[in-house]
């Protein structure tokens, strides 16, 4: 080999080597972590380590390449967040059930204009405060917004971990199903500031499907825990405590299950409200209300129809466990079937006020409903009390109950308990 041939040689391989070291370089970049700490950050630093972190959550985004993740420490971010690119925002209590733990040592956002808008596709939220929306439109009413519609995106994103509090309403929640969204272990409470949607800890306005609201914490609010418009299937509500309930309106193909509500003062803790069809109610707890589950066409929406309610505990409901408004049902006589439930007599409901048992109304003018065979005890029922001793399973971690164990742990999260149950403990 000549001289002449090695030094090319040389020289491409030198070229080749630069350029990795570049291209390699972007490629760690890309897939980074990004900090941001409130008292020592500056916005002109590099944002790549703690000692050289942004001052605000923009910043951090706005240097950030898709798939990197921010992280934040602990402070109150008084700005709005504008998450234009597929991230991981990582607040100080990310992976914290924000359902059980002591707020303290948070990462705030605090803003009176939507404080968090998402206009991305998958993005995750994990252990934030957001609070503060307190200005309509132009602003977005909300404390933390999607709407993929309306950004040219499709959703998918993860809502975990977070306490949303003290905003007009709490989320607004759409996804056009292209990939799943999910909200889950989220205290949302108080979002009751004067404005549309006021009073609503999860809506749903422009569209929602394959989405996931489970496990997460309502108190609070006065208009509703979760309002459904435009669903669509799959969507599953399970395993959340409700403060005011769940009401849907244009919509199919929605599980409800394994929810808790215990003295609910408003008409309807389930309300299936005009044009639902294909709705899941069941394992629910819905005690001690005025009207459990609620069937109406409120607005002339059209007809509810195959409605299910089974296997739940319908107990102490000082007005109906149970009713069909007249003509909000389509399916004919028995057609829509509630059996399988408790209604907090071994006799079983009064139906339309009257026997054949003492438990729980049923409101059914239509003759819609076939409520036979019913629990005749709470035993294999929601209201059976939970079994002694530590989970033998990951379903019994996400009950609330499982909070601390006969034995020597303590559980703070559900993450503990499934840890625990999956090392065969």
């Amino acid at each position: 080999m000549n001289l002449k041939k090695i030094a090319v040689l040389s020289a491409l391989a030198l070229t080749l080597t630069m350029g990795l070291m570049v291209f390699g370089g972007r490629r760690v970049q890309a897939a980074g972590t990004w900090y941001v700490n409130s008292a020592t950050g500056n916005d002109s630093n590099d944002c790549l380590s703690t000692s050289t972190a942004c001052k605000t959550i923009q910043a951090a985004i706005n240097k950030a390449s898709a798939s990197d993740t921010i992280t934040v420490a602990a402070g109150t971010y008084n700005e709005q967040v504008q998450v234009n690119k597929t991230l991981t925002l990582n607040g100080a209590q990310a992976n914290v059930d924000a359902r059980t733990r002591v707020p303290s040592g948070e990462s705030i956002i605090n803003n009176a204009c939507s404080p968090v808008q998402i206009g991305a596709d998958k993005v995750v939220l994990n252990g934030f405060t957001v609070q503060g929306s307190t200005l309509s439109d132009p602003c977005l009413n909300t404390g933390i917004w999607t709407n993929p519609g309306f950004s040219g995106t499709h959703g998918g994103h993860q809502i975990l971990n977070n306490i949303i509090q003290n905003n007009i309403s709490g989320i607004e929640l759409d996804n056009d199903g292209t990939f799943p969204t999910k909200v889950q272990f989220n205290l949302i409470q108080f979002n009751n500031n004067p404005g549309p949607g006021s009073g609503n800890g999860i809506q749903t306005n422009f569209g929602l499907s394959n989405a996931v609201i489970d496990s997460n914490k309502f108190v609070g609010q006065t208009s509703s825990s979760e309002l459904l418009l435009f669903g669509s299937s799959p969507i599953t509500i399970s395993n959340n405590t409700l403060d005011v309930g769940i009401a849907m309106f244009l919509s199919s193909g929605v599980t409800i299950s394994g929810n808790n509500s215990t003295g609910n003062t408003v008409s309807g803790t389930i309300y299936v409200g005009g044009a639902v069809s294909g709705v899941t109610i069941s394992g629910n707890i819905l005690k001690n209300g005025v009207e459990a589950i609620v069937v109406e066409d409120s607005f002339a929406v059209g007809a509810n129809s195959a409605v299910s309610v089974n296997n739940n505990c319908i107990s102490g409901n000082s007005t109906n466990g149970l009713r069909v408004a007249p003509g909000s049902y389509s399916g004919g006589p028995l057609s829509l079937n509630a059996t399988g439930d408790w209604w907090g007599s071994a006799s079983g409901p009064k139906y339309n006020g009257a026997g054949p048992g003492s438990g729980d109304n049923i409101a059914d003018p239509g003759g819609v409903v076939a409520y036979t065979p019913f629990l005749t005890s709470t035993t294999g029922s929601p209201c059976a009390p939970p079994s002694v001793g530590p989970p033998t399973n990951k379903d019994q971690c996400k009950n609330d109950g499982w909070k601390a164990f006969n034995t020597p742990r303590t559980f703070k999260n559900q993450g503990d308990c499934v840890s625990y149950v999956s090392n065969g403990k």
